[in-house]
């Protein structure tokens, strides 16, 4: 691979979680073998990662390739199609590394009605970006994670409710990442009655999401830790029309029906591109038998809980047959200071 295509996939992979319902894409400008322009599409509405780097060269880009992670867009939004400016530009190359199948017009055939060289070099780093953004916009809901911590018998919590440190610090550390590279978190009221979470993210210039609460009845206790902190946004989904709240960061959202389709699409259409599920047995396990999950994220502890398995992070209704059961596949697995994360992928 050029490494110039994997500083372009490098710099999207550096902005990952922060584009809203935009891909991350990351473009390098290169002209007599030196590096002349650099990019990386910030937020929602900024530039795309091709103007930017395409700005940064200016007449240097004349003449020059320009590498991109993503094909260069073709469509009217908050900003003007990427192959306007590339032509614009005289760029006379143009590599990237991944079909955008999303685009009502291909911009590489685009480029090369205009006389650009055009060449397409499928890069699986991409590809990994990218799958899930394609599903969600196609669909119009964010892409979901779903993240559980639970003992070695798939349990949040004893029989009683017990669940605090079931998993240890560094799994603690490894959450706030993830909270970091997501717009919002959903959980549910039960979650935050039992472990009066903050769901921040607690790291060094990390940023923290919108947190998403689920809560048909509409019966929140107010005085928990979350409520305290003003800085982040707090989105509450109810059935219940009387609901109120006189604070600035709480958007209280009553909806008819809080189903997990309409809460997903209500998100999307507020700029909502990734979610991280972190809540209890009912609302993950809505989750995991829904088809809007994308990756599952497990961390073990090796503990065995045992009792009735009140707390079991999965658990249906009805007993299901093995054809019809949700089909994961294991794409990592790590250590964590004697704690597994295990990293699934939806089939």
């Amino acid at each position: 691979m050029s490494q110039y295509l994997n500083y372009a996939i490098q710099l999207a992979e550096m902005v990952e979680g922060q584009t809203g319902i935009n891909p991350p894409v990351g473009a390098v400008v290169v002209t007599n073998g030196k590096v002349v322009g650099i990019g990386a599409h910030l937020q929602q509405g900024d530039k795309h990662a091709e103007v930017q780097a395409l700005d940064m060269a200016g007449n240097r880009a004349q003449g020059g390739t320009i590498y991109v992670s993503l094909e260069p867009c073709t469509h009217f939004g908050s900003t003007p199609p990427c192959v306007d400016k590339i032509i614009e530009f005289g760029i006379s190359k143009v590599v990237y590394a991944i079909k955008d199948t999303t685009l009502s017009s291909r911009g590489d055939q685009i480029l090369k009605d205009a006389g650009i060289d055009v060449e397409f070099r499928y890069q699986e780093a991409a590809a990994k970006l990218y799958n899930d953004f394609f599903t969600a916009k196609r669909n119009s809901v964010p892409e979901v994670m779903v993240k559980v911590s639970c003992s070695l018998d798939g349990k949040q919590a004893t029989d009683e409710g017990q669940s605090q440190w079931i998993t240890n610090r560094a799994v603690k550390q490894d959450v706030f990442q993830l909270r970091h590279i997501n717009d919002a978190v959903i959980t549910g009221t039960g979650t935050l009655n039992t472990d009066n979470p903050s769901y921040t993210a607690r790291i060094e210039e990390g940023k923290n999401p919108i947190r998403v609460i689920l809560s048909r009845s509409g019966e929140i206790d107010f005085t928990l830790d979350m409520f305290k902190d003003t800085e982040a946004p707090i989105w509450i989904y109810t059935e219940n029309e009387n609901l109120t709240s006189n604070k600035n960061n709480i958007d209280i959202n009553i909806l008819e029906d809080c189903s997990l389709q309409n809460i997903l699409h209500d998100l999307y259409q507020k700029g909502v591109g990734r979610v991280l599920v972190e809540a209890g047995p009912h609302i993950t396990s809505e989750f995991l038998q829904s088809s809007y999950t994308n990756e599952l994220i497990i961390y073990y502890a090796p503990k065995i809980i045992g009792g009735s398995g009140r707390y079991q992070f999965y658990s249906t209704e009805h007993v299901l047959e093995l054809a019809d059961v949700p089909n994961f596949e294991i794409v990592n697995t790590s250590m964590l200071d004697q704690n597994i994360k295990v990293q699934l992928r939806k089939k």
